[in-house]
């Protein structure tokens, strides 16, 4: 350069490369921080979007895709529904598939699980909308309506649920959910287990109890249990008016029985094994007990004046032929086991075919129908139940014969699935009729809701409660529901006078005056009143049957002139203002991660040295 000389001297930052060992890191790990934050922040956006803006499109061009995002699990494992009448939730079950021809009577489920708020009693119409459910009881299992003494109660078990078995008692409520009758274990130290309890012909009630047992050390199967400790199954029969136990048998009294020597089962958080697993009882005209086991794969029959096992069917039993190639009698895991018809050898049984620690077993659980021929001591299967999209379930489930259908050549089959959230109703040649889930099918797996059983209430029961309608105003809308109610089919809008409020010689209902009248569609019925204002200084709802008789009335709420509307934050808004956020990140990302990290150019001159 014109003859002289230069050097290059650097005036800017310095190069990565000249920085300390220390520094680089740090700088490393504030760029992966910010590019961390920035990728999460982006991911977050894009399922917001999804959420909140895709899902809402889509549905609104194509709602049947609806029950194919809730089996997704877009909506969540387990969707609940809230409302402003009561604090509870409820779910928000999808019918998948219906058929006219599926009964109407009412849904009982008896719901546990990790993604619910509480587990207590659960009443759903037919439609999946809520009619009952209550937090009083604690954890509840094995909702029923049973007959006793000519008249129905709903039946269900309640107390301190266990990892296998529960601990508790039974109630009986009346058609005003109100408790008639409670039946309780006997015996120091037992408790009422969740898993059975049937009222039987005779007023009496069968229930299990399991309960902590140490084995004689003389016991056969004494060598393969830790510490010889089991969980004993136990059956009783109590008087339900008296509270007198009729009979008891326990199955750790029959261990030199070769049927019961080897178990499936696996220990408890009581610290033993869990070695028989009773789950279901059933008594017979004989006298007789049809006693399923689950951690045996079999289903005793036992006597019911000694207490001897009469036969066994399943498992390791070959009391039977099974003429159906292993196909009546291979069941593993089963669940409520029941005499459709006694004399022809009629039983029906749930079949899970997998456990948690075996659920590679079956591709698939099913309800069965199969038929015991005691004279040639054979078995056969008659019937499957399965749903098409091979529902499994790794514990509880339940089949009930409708015995309510009008023809009794087409009687339905209503089956729960227990541990995968779903019910379903077949046609009696196992076509399926109706399925509804109650939580995301591609969940099922994590349990997040289930039901040990799901039961159809008998065609035409009917519970009226001892409490009226719940009215509550919101703004400037009335709402209105009442919890339990199985009859009502309208609800009437009535709005009280403001000279008739204040006059001492108005009473009743000549001070109420007819507004509006809907049909009740959904558990919660919503009126705007506003239109009213000044006429009427309040309003109160009553509830009507479907001939327009009035049923009971609501407590009367006022709606204020000066409501103020509320101010709804819609999802959209914030999705887009994260978005937004998200980009306006983008954009600085290039300049913040050369600033913060040191990769900047570095600035040069040149510098005559001579």
């Amino acid at each position: 350069m014109n003859g002289k000389a230069w050097e290059l001297q650097r005036l800017g930052t310095e190069t990565p490369g000249d920085l300390p060992p220390a520094r680089r890191q740090h700088n490393a790990f504030r760029r992966y921080a910010l590019i961390a934050g920035v990728a999460t922040g982006g991911l977050v956006t894009l399922i917001l979007s999804l959420r909140f803006l895709a899902v809402p499109l889509l549905l609104s061009l194509w709602p049947q895709l609806d029950v194919t995002f809730f089996d997704w699990g877009v909506y969540g494992a387990y969707p609940q529904q809230w409302y402003q009448t009561i604090d509870m939730p409820s779910p928000c079950p999808r019918t998948v598939q219906w058929n006219e021809s599926c009964s109407e009577s009412p849904i009982l489920l008896s719901l546990s699980g990790p993604g619910l708020d509480y587990a207590g009693p659960l009443i759903l119409d037919s439609q999946g909308e809520l009619i009952w459910t209550t937090n009083e009881y604690g954890a509840a299992g094995n909702v029923k309506v049973q007959r006793y003494r000519g008249k129905d109660y709903l039946t269900f078990w309640a107390g301190e649920k266990l990892q296998e078995s529960g601990q508790g008692m039974y109630y009986m409520l009346d058609s005003t959910y109100n408790i008639a009758f409670t039946v309780k274990a006997v015996g120091d130290g037992l408790y009422g287990d969740l898993h059975e309890f049937k009222i039987t012909t005779n007023g009496t009630a069968l229930i299990t109890v399991y309960n902590k047992t140490h084995l004689d050390p003389d016991n056969a199967v004494f060598d393969d249990v830790k510490d010889g400790f089991i969980i004993d199954g136990i059956v009783q029969e109590i008087d339900i008016a008296t509270g007198e136990m009729l009979f008891q048998w326990r199955a750790s009294d029959h261990l030199d029985n070769t049927l019961l020597q080897t178990s499936s089962g696996g220990y408890v958080d009581l610290g033993a094994l869990d070695y028989f697993h009773i789950n279901s009882i059933e008594k017979d005209g004989f006298g007789n007990y049809l006693i399923s086991v689950r951690h045996l794969h079999m289903l005793l029959y036992v006597s019911g004046s000694t207490g001897e096992i009469l036969w066994a069917v399943g498992g390791a039993s070959d009391d039977f032929e099974d003429v159906s190639g292993g196909a009546a009698s291979d069941f593993m895991w089963q669940h409520d086991a029941r005499w459709i018809d006694r004399d022809q050898g009629l039983i029906s049984l749930f079949d899970n075919g997998i456990a948690r620690h075996h659920y590679s077993d079956a591709d698939h659980s099913e309800g069965r129908f199969i038929k015991l021929d005691l004279e040639t001591r054979t078995v056969e299967l008659i019937r499957t139940f399965a749903s098409p999209s091979n529902i499994r379930s790794a514990s509880q489930g339940s089949v009930q014969l409708l015995e309510h259908a009008e023809v009794e050549d087409d009687q339905h089959v209503f089956v729960g699935w227990g541990s995968s959230g779903a019910y379903s109703e077949f046609a009696m040649d196992g076509k399926l009729l109706c399925e509804t889930h109650f939580a995301a099918s591609l969940l099922f797996y994590f349990e997040r809701a289930k039901s040990y059983r799901a039961i159809k209430a008998p065609e035409g029961w009917k519970m009226e409660p001892s409490w009226d309608p719940s009215a509550k105003t919101v703004g400037d809308v009335l709402y209105v529901s009442w919890i339990g109610a199985t009859e009502v089919a309208y609800w009437m809008l009535q709005g009280q006078m403001a000279s008739s409020a204040s006059s001492a010689s108005v009473a009743g209902n000549q001070s109420f005056v007819d507004l509006d009248t809907v049909a009740k569609e959904s558990f919660e019925t919503s009126f705007e009143p506003e239109k009213s204002k000044g006429r009427f200084v309040g309003y109160r709802i009553a509830a009507l049957d479907a001939e327009m008789n009035v049923l009971r009335f609501s407590n009367i709420e006022h709606v204020s002139a000066s409501s103020s509307k509320k101010i709804y934050v819609w999802s959209v808004l914030l999705a887009v203002l994260a978005a937004a956020l998200v980009t306006m990140l983008l954009v600085r990302f290039r300049r913040v991660l050369l600033r913060q990290s040191g990769f900047k150019r570095a600035e040069v001159a040149y510098r005559r040295i001579g």
